[in-house]
Parts: structure tokens; C-alpha cells; sequence
């Protein structure tokens, strides 16, 4: 395969996730969010946010009605949901920028308005640089409209102008590749911790097959 595009997820293969401390976080508000935060994916209200049919006021006002305490701050949902996003390591940024010399680099993510601003305001925020240093185009589900694995959002990718037959998609979701490979694009599984990253030999050359 002749690879000239790298799309890449978000969440699980740039950076790391730590689903339990956000479940804490939001138990100490006094709310339950396990049934609504999955390691490869939301539920729920939480979903909805991610898929662009609920915003962050939404949210906030669903998990005050769900826990029954309606005196529950926005500022505290919002930090509690944040808590799920830990950080990138600087190895996998430099990484990308290696890459970028050689590749085009594009996100196609399930993300939502918080982590989103998170990855603009802080975690791609490096040697000066900042998100759109790292890639060309992110694909945003809240942004699209549609969460993967749903076809419409590969062939969002694709009507951008990403021939899939050139580019490879690495995503932690087994699920997640198997749609992306019915759309026509390379996909490999990308264990979390930064394994995607000995993908490359030291020429930056792709060593899968």
C-alpha cells in the first residue's frame, strides 16, 4: 500500500485516558456516570454531546436532573468530565512532527465541545506550536454530526478530499477499523500508550503491512 495520509483518533492513541478518575470525579458531585462513560465510547446524554445533538448547557442541566441535585455547578460537570483526558506524552508529539515532514496528518475523532477545547487550549500546546500545527484537518463527530462506526463519517473523511485507498486510519477500536476498512481506507488497530508509534522505523518509513 502506497500511504500518504495518516488519520489518526484522539482519545486512546494520542492522548491518554483515564476513564476511572473521571467516574470519581463526578461521584464526588454525586453523580453516577459509569452507565455513560465507556473506554471506546458514550452513552446517553453524553453521547448526544458527542455526536453534535446536545451542548455542553444541555449536558450539565441532564446530569443535575439524573443525580437530583439541581444546585450542581456547570464549572463542576465540565472539570469532572474533563478529568478523563490525562495528557499526550512529548514523545508522541515529536513523533507527529516527524511524521508531518513525510505525511499528512488528519484527527478523526468522537469527541465533544470539552475535550476539544481541552486539546486546543492545552494538550497539543508544544514548543510553540498548537493543534493545527500538528494536523491538517480535524474530523470532529460533535462537529459532523455522527460518531464512528457509523459509515457517514468515514465518507465525511473521504468527501473532504482523503482518497482512503492512500490513507491509513489508526484507532484503539478494533470496531472502529473494521468500518473504516468497508469505506475502502487502510485501518490498524493503534494499542493505547503510544504503541501506533512502532509503526515507523527510524526512517519514518511504515513497517506494516
Amino acid at each position: 500500500m502506497h500511504i500518504t495520509n495518516l488519520l489518526f483518533d484522539f482519545g486512546g492513541v494520542l492522548v491518554d485516558l483515564d476513564r476511572e478518575r473521571s467516574l470519581r470525579a463526578f461521584e464526588k458531585l454525586g453523580f453516577d456516570a459509569r452507565p455513560f462513560l465507556g473506554d471506546f465510547g458514550q452513552q446517553g446524554i453524553f453521547s448526544r454531546l458527542e455526536s453534535g445533538r446536545a451542548t455542553v448547557a444541555e449536558l450539565c442541566d441532564a446530569v443535575r436532573q439524573m443525580a437530583g441535585l439541581p444546585d450542581m455547578k456547570d464549572t463542576d460537570i465540565v472539570q469532572a468530565f474533563e478529568q478523563f483526558l490525562v495528557g499526550i506524552p512529548a514523545e508522541r508529539l515529536d513523533c507527529l512532527l516527524r511524521l508531518k515532514r513525510r505525511y499528512r496528518l488528519f484527527l478523526l475523532s468522537n469527541t465533544n465541545p470539552i475535550h476539544w477545547r481541552m486539546a486546543q487550549e492545552s494538550l497539543f500546546r508544544y514548543k510553540g506550536l498548537g493543534v493545527t500545527d500538528f494536523f491538517e484537518k480535524a474530523f470532529l463527530s460533535f462537529q459532523i454530526g455522527i460518531e464512528k462506526p457509523a459509515p457517514g463519517i468515514y465518507q465525511a473523511v473521504a468527501a473532504a478530499g482523503l482518497d482512503p485507498e492512500s490513507t491509513l486510519f489508526l484507532d484503539d477500536s478494533e470496531t472502529n477499523c473494521e468500518a473504516a476498512r468497508r469505506e475502502g481506507f487502510h485501518a490498524h488497530m493503534a494499542p493505547q500508550g503510544g504503541g501506533w508509534m512502532a509503526y515507523f522505523d527510524e526512517n519514518d518509513d511504515l513497517c506494516i503491512s
